[in-house]
């Protein structure tokens, strides 16, 4: 099998993204869960950029050394001699295990050159000599060293030289070749001119000059025409590439660089016996990493390839029903292979199974017959909620067409001196009217709680709150009503331009509850073929 090794520069070329800093202790924090991956390569920082990337840099190095297993540490430079000197000096705790990277760049673009470099991009043979004097600087320090000809994909005429870059820097140490898209816009369709095959040309090329030498050849691509993906898997199963280069979710410069999710999936699916190929990282912690990075970094697209939160929820009905069958039948591979979970959003084009199955999950009945009329109900309930609902709204519906207590109409009256009120409803389908007196100063919450405890069972109200969120004497009344039944609690709601009304109808929401559960409660839950994920 061919070991691609995964190179992570989530927290260098990550956090060069605008928007994607994160503090000191975080940058320790995802080293940490790096390590947990088990990628090959963390490149931690830029450590003469700042005081504080070569802090970072420098305790990620010390807390590594402790660990018999981690990942190496990479760490960039410019080919400037402070650089490489004050780079090294942050590396050095991993010195000693040999698990140090000096990563060194030079611009072979012509235009980038003339940009990056002025007037010294003219000088090819003193560029050849600094690289020399660098790379053995830093090999006979003990440090691994990584050359990266900068925008190798747009090298246009400078191949000759690029050649003789990566062989000078092959002949001073350096074990490792990076061959970058660095403006992302190679593509296949570029026939001989594609990187992949002058990747493959310099490969040929040094295996000739160094036998006895075993490189890594690796691909750093970035996505700004949506290829990072395509382009670092052409280098793996069509060129020589066994290190892969990439940030987690994707985020980098610009429009970002290769997904590394992305890139060990499909080395995971892909692999074959014609073209065999395999990393050593641990797969199902992929969502953990990927979920710090959405929290702590850069905002990840809900439809984000395996990791994003709809990677592997559902919403469709027919989706939902073959699903409830066959967990992985509209999946591209497990969920659980990289930490997630199938779960279901109900929405305007979920089924009745689905709906049957977030009852059950709550523990509630759910017949067969009545699945259809509670499944249209829920939606007729939530008609404008087109994203889908969360599984609080969704049972709030549900109750409401459970209610036992379906009051139609509230009217208030004086007889003989005492306040007096008639509520028509529906009780457990049959129509009915209560007749309600209010005695001596009573007011009428409390007689229908008096009434209720007589008629069904006994209660007791444990609180009582009204409000209007509007200012102005015709705002609504928003009354809020808890009420406890023996050990179970229970919290009503309702508004009304009247208080009164509004703590009668609060109050007959909190005892429907309780005759919800008395009278639709499953006696044992019944766990759906899957979870049903909460959507908030």
């Amino acid at each position: 099998m061919k070991h691609i090794k995964i190179f992570d520069t989530t927290l260098r070329d990550g956090q060069q993204c605008p928007g994607a800093g994160m503090s000191y202790s975080k940058n320790i924090e995802y080293a940490q869960l790096a390590a947990k991956i088990n990628i090959d390569v963390l490149e931690a920082g830029f450590p003469s950029a700042s005081t504080e990337d070569y802090k970072i840099v420098n305790h990620i190095a010390q807390m590594y050394a402790q660990q018999s297993h981690s990942p190496k540490v990479a760490a960039l430079s410019q080919l400037r001699e402070e650089q490489v000197l004050k780079t090294m000096q942050a590396l050095s705790p991993l010195i000693p295990s040999k698990r140090a990277v000096l990563h060194v760049y030079l611009p072979v673009a012509p235009e980038l050159m003339k940009a990056s470099l002025g007037k010294y991009a003219e000088d090819e043979q003193q560029i050849i000599k600094d690289t020399q004097s660098m790379i053995e600087m830093a090999v006979n320090a003990g440090l691994e060293v990584e050359f990266s000809p900068e925008a190798y994909s747009q090298m246009g005429n400078n191949f000759d030289f690029t050649t003789e870059l990566i062989s000078t820097a092959i002949a001073a140490g350096a074990t490792t070749i990076n061959c970058p898209d660095t403006i992302g816009r190679a593509c296949h369709l570029q026939g001989d001119d594609y990187f992949v095959n002058h990747m493959n040309q310099h490969a040929a090329i040094m295996k000739r000059r160094f036998p006895d030498r075993d490189i890594t050849w690796s691909v750093h691509c970035h996505n700004d025409f949506g290829l990072a993906l395509d382009n670092s898997m052409r280098a793996v199963f069509d060129g020589p590439a066994t290190q892969v280069e990439g940030c987690f979710n994707g985020i980098g410069e610009r429009a970002g660089n290769a997904a590394l999710e992305q890139c060990i999936m499909y080395i995971k699916t892909f692999s074959s016996k014609k073209n065999p190929a395999m990393t050593r990282c641990q797969n199902r912690h992929i969502s953990q990493i990927s979920d710090f990075v959405d929290k702590h970094m850069l905002i990840r697209q809900p439809h984000w390839p395996i990791s994003g939160d709809n990677a592997a929820k559902h919403s469709s009905g027919g989706h939902t029903n073959a699903i409830l069958k066959n967990a992985e039948v509209y999946q591209p591979f497990p969920p659980s292979s990289v930490g997630q979970n199938i779960s279901f959003v109900f929405g305007p084009l979920s089924g009745s199974n689905h709906a049957q199955s977030i009852i059950q999950k709550h523990g509630y009945v759910c017949e067969p017959q009545e699945r259809q009329t509670i499944t249209q109900y829920i939606k007729d309930y939530h008609k404008n909620r087109r994203k889908g609902l969360t599984d609080a709204e969704f049972m709030a519906a549900y109750f409401s067409y459970r209610k036992p207590i379906d009051v139609k109409k509230i009217v208030f009256e004086n007889k003989s001196q005492q306040k007096h009120f008639a509520i028509a409803a529906k009780v457990f389908g049959e129509d009915e009217r209560f007749d309600i007196t209010c005695q001596d100063d009573a007011t009428a919450t409390t007689a229908l709680h008096r009434y209720l405890r007589e008629r069904f069972a006994q209660f007791h109200i444990q609180s009582y709150r009204s409000e209007s969120k509007e200012p102005g004497r015709h705002a609504e009344a928003y009354a809020t009503i808890s009420i406890a039944v023996g050990d179970d609690f229970y919290q009503g709601k309702a508004h009304h331009h009247d208080i009164e009304t509004a703590a009668l109808m609060a109050l007959i929401d909190a005892f429907n509850q309780h005759l919800i559960a008395e009278h639709y409660r499953l006696e044992t839950a019944q766990e759906p073929a899957l979870k049903v994920a909460m959507r908030d």
